[in-house]
């Protein structure tokens, strides 16, 4: 008895992905080329073909329901070798964009994301918000004092400008809030993910989580793409450079807490927290941590722009939402590095250049974290998530025939 299957074209979903890279999919005719050039393709049911099968007729809800795609780590191995150009590469990082944009919430934030028209204006919120917390600086602090710029006892102090816990106000329940609202679309992709596959788990979620996180922390992936091998150096610098800058970020918030813990007479902040010194000297060891992660975070940064500016058909499609995300991590960890050696060098003449580049950075990491679930940054927690699944149920790399030794 014949089954029939009444497929549903999602054409606005082709738009995007012929938008985002995917314009040359078309070209394809199932060679199966890509995927035996594929090193990180399972044995069965490979990638990036049966993707390619299902963008070509924009099926939405198979592609936005597939695990596999987060197994490409866009080497451009299977655009490489492909006879006619369809550079499935770029076709697959086209369907990762559009899943974070797809189950964030709320959806509209991913399409302002996604224009640069709108890039003004997500720009603005920032902006006039921090614009807003120096006024209450100066309005509460400072007793209605409208010069922002202002040095006392000798020493450039930030909180002059923009109080500490001013800016903990906002970041710290903002931050939750957004993290709470990735959560939501994170939870809701794993429960598709998991209506669309019959085979039972063969490992805990904690075990494969634990296994793929080592994976991350030691970019193995990368190593296994023969054609890019060499563009893992970015990554790991980069990657290695954001968590140690958040891990400083985050021991300063620690040494803050302490601070207001003691102020107030809150033994309960003081027990969880510690001291740090204020303003905290170069050679204190969180400062020495942030100094180096920044180094390191601005030279992985520097390698990933210009190997795509140089190498862009070995690197795949430049999109907007790519330049986007690295322009801004870039200038997080540009600024942040100024904020620390411009205060060392100004003096009541110069205190804006210092109070000026701190305002830009504070923009930017406001841009970064408050506008993740909806940017490229979300591809993080999306292809962890992804590939846990996948570890979770055997979806392993290719069997392979041979002995490379």
């Amino acid at each position: 008895m014949n089954e029939r299957a009444v497929i549903g074209t999602d054409i606005e979903f082709i738009r995007h992905l012929k938008k985002h890279g995917g314009e040359t999919m078309k070209k394809c005719f199932q060679c199966a080329t890509c995927s035996v050039a594929c090193e990180l393709s399972p044995k069965e049911y490979s990638i990036p073909r049966k993707e390619m099968i299902n963008a070509s007729w924009g099926l939405k809800d198979k592609l936005m329901s597939d695990p596999d795609i987060w197994l490409c780590h866009g080497c451009m191995d299977c655009s490489q070798q492909c006879p006619r150009g369809a550079r499935p590469a770029d076709l697959m990082g086209a369907v990762r964009s559009y899943i974070y944009r797809n189950y964030s919430k709320p959806k509209f934030m991913g399409k302002l994301l996604n224009e640069p028209k709108y890039l003004i204006f997500l720009f603005l919120i920032p902006v006039l918000i921090i614009a807003g917390l120096v006024l209450i600086t100066n309005m509460i602090a400072h007793g209605g004092d409208m010069n922002f710029f202002t040095v006392r006892e000798g020493i450039v102090k930030y909180e002059d400008f923009i109080h500490k816990l001013s800016i903990e106000a906002l970041f710290i329940p903002g931050n939750i809030l957004i993290f709470f609202l990735a959560g939501m679309g994170l939870v809701k992709y794993w429960k598709e993910m998991k209506n669309n596959i019959s085979i039972k788990p063969v490992k805990s979620f904690i075990q494969s989580a634990w296994e793929v996180l080592w994976n991350f922390l030691a970019h193995r992936k990368f190593e296994k793409c023969p054609t890019n091998s060499n563009r893992h150096y970015g990554h790991l610098y980069a990657f290695y450079g954001f968590i140690g800058t958040m891990i400083a970020t985050g021991l300063v918030v620690v040494g803050e807490v302490y601070h207001y813990g003691h102020k107030f007479h809150l033994d309960f902040l003081t027990a969880i927290s510690f001291e740090l010194p204020y303003p905290m000297g170069l050679m204190h060891p969180v400062k020495i941590l942030g100094l180096v992660s920044g180094v390191f975070l601005v030279i992985g940064l520097l390698i990933m722009f210009i190997k795509r500016t140089k190498q862009i058909e070995k690197e795949g499609k430049n999109t907007y939402n790519d330049w986007l995300f690295l322009s801004v991590i870039l200038g997080v960890g540009i600024t942040g590095m100024l904020s620390v050696f411009i205060r060392m060098s100004v003096d009541a003449n110069t205190v804006w250049l210092a109070y000026t580049n701190y305002f830009i950075h504070l923009v930017l990491v406001f841009f970064l974290l408050w506008y993740m679930p909806f940017s490229k940054f979300a591809h993080m927690p999306y292809r962890f998530l992804g590939l846990t699944f996948l570890k979770m149920h055997g979806r392993e790399n290719k069997q392979e025939f041979f002995n490379r030794n």
